[in-house]
């Protein structure tokens, strides 16, 4: 193992809004980007109408690893 190699964490298997934005903006995305794009996941896999904002803290597990396969894996993770 090369020194220079970092030791990846091993992925939460749930997150709140609060951690994703937290994991990703780290990794350079925007808040308004990771909020966007969870928002439009969790709007489709729980239903809701497209109408009303999403008010929702809680992620369930399908829906952060659908986050995590269409925007990458957050930096220092793996799976």
């Amino acid at each position: 193992m090369n020194t220079q190699e970092i030791e990846l964490q091993q992925l939460p298997f749930s997150v709140n809004k609060k951690k994703l934005t937290a994991l990703y903006v780290a990794s350079g995305m925007t808040e308004r980007q990771i909020r966007d794009g969870i928002n439009t996941i969790i709007a489709d896999n729980r239903k809701l109408p497209s109408d009303k904002p999403v008010n929702v803290q809680n992620i369930w597990n399908c829906e952060f690893m659908e986050f995590v396969d269409t925007y990458g894996l957050p930096k220092g993770y793996k799976k």
